[in-house]
Parts: structure tokens; sequence; C-alpha cells
């Protein structure tokens, strides 16, 4: 009984202690399994480029008649190659205007021209009211399109809020033409100069309306009433929003006319006008620009303290002197924005 108990207890010693009780060989224990690396990080990836994408100096160009071609700048700001480049025209070029272009393939960053020539015949007849410009397009076989207009302009012309009739065609080639127009519309009829006589002394210029108009209205300030007749025509002017522009001004005399009579004004004639005026390009052109026959346009410009007025009439085109209380009508202008 004694021996049969001692082989229990060894057996139960061996199996607690995974060893022998009595001085046996010891049981080796198992191997642990081996320990796995840790699985490695992704590598990095380049995110793909970004697809080509157009885009143009300008979307718009306006170019004299018969005058300096002019450039849209294309760039391709994508990341990838613009392929297969093409310039189409959208709706008809005007008469004897043509267009050339080295756009193909433009690589990310890099840029190509599409040069228009204008022709003698602009793109909306002057006076027309409602003038739309030429349309082309430019776009690659993966890109996107750009849509990019063309005004050709004349005298006469519509364009930026008013009758152009001034146009300067020295301005950088990748962008629009300047000049002036006479706004559509009259601003006031029948209205007195000023308040009273205080700005005629300012010494103000034959030819520069806008320096004119910005000294009167610092003179004078609001005027007093909201009445219409209070609107005084600097004012008017500089407080206008015509056509969405805010920068009109009353035209001084020499903007409004030549000295066709001989009145001293010392605006030129009109084989030698001083400046580009109304008078000469558009009235003695015969384009229909609403201008009253019967009552005198105040200009900007005084000497020395009375205002220079300026009569659109068939056969009596003329420079005068009026006071300042006279009532007279009133026509403004602004410099196109190129």
């Amino acid at each position: 009984m004694s021996s049969r108990l001692h082989r229990i207890l060894a057996a139960l010693c061996c199996a607690a202690t995974l060893s022998g009780c009595g001085g046996g060989s010891a049981i080796a224990p198992l191997p642990l399994p081996a320990s796995s690396p840790p699985p490695a990080s992704p590598s990095p990836t380049t995110p793909p480029a970004a697809p080509p994408a157009l885009t143009s100096s300008t979307d718009a160009l306006s170019l004299a008649v018969s005058g300096q071609p002019r450039h849209f700048v294309i760039t391709n700001v994508g990341g990838q190659d613009a392929l297969n480049l093409l310039a189409t025209t959208t709706t008809a070029l005007p008469a004897g205007t043509s267009f050339t272009t080295d756009c193909a393939t433009l690589a990310p960053g890099a840029s190509c021209t599409l040069t228009v020539t204008p022709g003698a015949t602009p793109s909306a007849t002057p006076g027309d009211l409602a003038p739309l410009p030429a349309e082309m397009g430019l776009s690659g076989s993966n890109t996107n399109t750009l849509a990019l207009s063309i005004w050709v302009l004349d005298f006469g012309s519509v364009y930026q809020g008013g009758h152009l009739f001034d146009i300067d065609d020295s301005t950088p080639a990748t962008a629009g033409v300047g000049g002036k127009v006479l706004a559509l519309n009259d601003a006031a009829t029948l209205t007195t100069w000023g308040p009273d006589d205080s700005a005629t002394r300012l010494n103000l210029s034959l030819t520069d309306g806008a320096a004119n108009t910005a000294a009167i209205v610092s003179q004078y300030g609001p005027p007093s009433s909201p009445s219409p007749t209070a609107r005084y025509p600097a004012w008017a002017c500089a407080s206008s929003n015509d056509a969405g522009f805010s920068d009109w001004y009353l035209p001084a005399i020499c903007e409004l006319g030549y000295d066709s009579t001989g009145w001293g004004s010392g605006c030129g004639t009109s084989s030698s006008p001083l400046v580009p005026n109304v008078l000469a390009n558009l009235v003695d052109r015969g384009h229909a620009v609403g201008l009253s026959a019967i009552n005198s346009y105040w200009s900007s410009s005084t000497v020395p303290a009375t205002p220079w007025v300026q009569l659109y009439a068939p056969g009596a085109n003329a420079h005068h002197q009026d006071s300042y209380g006279a009532g007279n009508s009133s026509r403004c202008v602004r410099a196109l924005t190129p």
C-alpha cells in the first residue's frame, strides 16, 4: 500500500514540476515559437500629376481697326502635358481679321501665344447699341476649353459704356486698346455749371477733364439737395455708375471739340486738333450719338472765370463761353480699361 502511494505521489510531482521527484532526468520544456518580425511599412507613393489646365492672360481683347496685332498668352498650369492644342472660331471674325498660333503641345508651366491681327472692319457696326464680339475657342485633346472674345473697334463703336471717340493703339500688345468713350446719354439737361463761380478760379485744364472734375467736386462737395437740378455736371458725372462703370468725368473743352470758329480755346483745328475729340471723331464722321443740336454742353474747363461750352449743331459747331449760372446740358466721358 505504501509502495503504491509512493508511485502516485511521484507521478503527481513529475506532472507538477516537469522533473522527476526522485532525481530522475528532467523533462525538457517545449521550445517557444520563434517571434515573427513586425510587418514592413508600405513605401510612400507619389501622387499622380494634376491633369493639364489651360489659362489665358485675358478672356477678351479689344483691337483697333487696321491696328497692331494683339496676343492671348495661353499657359498650362496643370501637371501634365496639354496635347493637340487647337484654336477655332466660334463665330465669324470681322472681315479682314485673322489669327495665328504657336500652340500645339504645352508642357506644365509653359506658355504659347494666340495672335489676332485686326482688319479694317469693326466687329459691330459703329452706333450699334447691342454689339457682340467675335468669339474663339482654344482647347486640347485632354484639356479644358478657353472661351475668348475679340472686339475690333472703330470710331463710333459702342464699347465699355459709350461711343468710342479716342483710340490709343500704343498699349501693350497683351492688353486691349486704350482710349475714351462718350456716354450714351446726357447726364443732365439745362443745369447750371455749379452752385457758384468759385470753382471757375481753379485754372482748370483744357485737356484733362478727369483732373478738372476731381478739382470741381473737391471745391463744391455734394449737391445741396437730391433734386436733379442741383446735381451740377461735374458731380453728376463723378457719381455716375452708368453701364456699370464708376470712373466717369465731365470732359474738358478740347475733349468735346476743336476750335472750329476761332474763339481762342487753343484746342486746334479740324485738320490738327489738340487732342482726339467728340466733334472730330463722332459728329464730323456722321455718327448719331444723340447730342442735342439746341443746347450747348458744359465742359469742365474755364477761362479765366467763365466755363467753356460746346455747341453741336449742323453748320454751327462751336466753342463759346457761358456764365456759371446758365442752363446747359452735360454728357460724361470715361477712359477705357485696356
